[in-house]
């Protein structure tokens, strides 16, 4: 079954890649509509909890933004299929930087940088175009697919400009050696924690939130650096980055953990907002809920 997968996987990425990019994103649209409208894969849920983080939308608001999200996620699918195209005369005319200086000045500190973003926008295209682009290649953490084959014919798209990928589970060691390096370590951090992380508020919910990312900087002093890419109207990416303030936040305590991580919590709630339509809906981010030992991480009252 995993052979079949795979060169199902193949054979798509290859029609894929023989298409003009405008044609590529066309396509995707009509995968989308046909997921969405014929095959709704979890539409029911983007649903749901579209209209839990958005109450004051009303239903038409609601179903424009889950297809917009369906739009989004295989956009992004097929346009990593496109990656072997993908090169530095493409990348400067499909991604553009809209602030390189944030990143400029935080990697001048010699401390590295932890580059972070959500399943937001084309995250895939968004650390392989701005390594490229700023000119320093990254370690990707990434859950690894289950499909082997996929798997590393995924791994060779996403390190093609340079970068290299770091497993999640054997990331921390290869995390703290490349930031003591000075190098850039680039991580997604939206998707559910496990049962007994952090719990912080997310569109007014309770999320298990992943810890690593706020610890990693409190223990090396590498910032924090959050980068989107929001989809122009011509299909190309404008990357805006933001670093989250620490200066307040010196030496890893349980305190500052908690805090830094609901701040960049708020970063991607705040760029999601803006741009719901670019988020991955589809994924089940409230599924754990807090029980009588969690550690529930409060925003500060105004």
């Amino acid at each position: 079954m995993q052979t079949f997968q795979y060169l199902l996987f193949l054979a798509v990425a290859r029609i894929v890649q023989v298409l003009p990019l405008g044609a590529v994103r066309r396509v995707a649209t009509l995968l989308a509509w046909f997921l969405y409208h014929v095959l709704p894969i979890r539409r029911a849920l983007t649903l749901q909890q579209l209209r839990k983080a958005f109450p004051e939308h009303d239903e038409k608001d609601i179903r424009r933004i889950g297809f917009g999200s369906y739009v989004n996620l295989i956009t992004t699918l097929l346009e990593l299929m496109w990656t072997p195209r993908l090169t530095d005369e493409v990348i400067a005319r499909e991604i553009r930087i809209v602030n390189r200086e944030v990143f400029d000045n935080a990697i001048r500190r010699g401390k590295g940088v932890i580059l972070m973003s959500g399943h937001f926008g084309n995250w895939e295209w968004l650390s392989i175009a701005s390594a490229r682009l700023f000119g320093h290649p990254y370690a990707v953490v990434v859950h690894s697919v289950h499909n082997p084959g996929v798997d590393a014919l995924v791994e060779h798209w996403r390190c093609m400009h340079g970068n290299r990928v770091v497993p999640m589970g054997i990331s921390i060691r290869e995390i703290v050696k490349t930031l003591r390096e000075r190098g850039v370590v680039a991580m997604l951090a939206d998707q559910s924690g496990p049962s007994g992380s952090l719990y912080v508020r997310y569109f007014g919910r309770w999320a298990a939130t992943y810890e690593g990312p706020a610890m990693f900087s409190l223990r090396t002093g590498a910032p924090i650096i959050m980068g989107f890419g929001v989809r122009r109207d011509d299909g190309g990416y404008d990357i805006s980055v933001q670093e989250i303030e620490t200066s307040d936040l010196k030496g890893l305590t349980d305190e500052h953990l908690r805090e830094l991580t609901r701040r960049h919590v708020r970063a991607l709630e705040a760029a999601v907002t803006e741009h719901p339509d670019h988020w991955l809906w589809q994924h089940k981010r409230w599924k754990h809920q807090p029980h009588a030992e969690s550690v529930l991480v409060e925003d500060p009252r105004p």
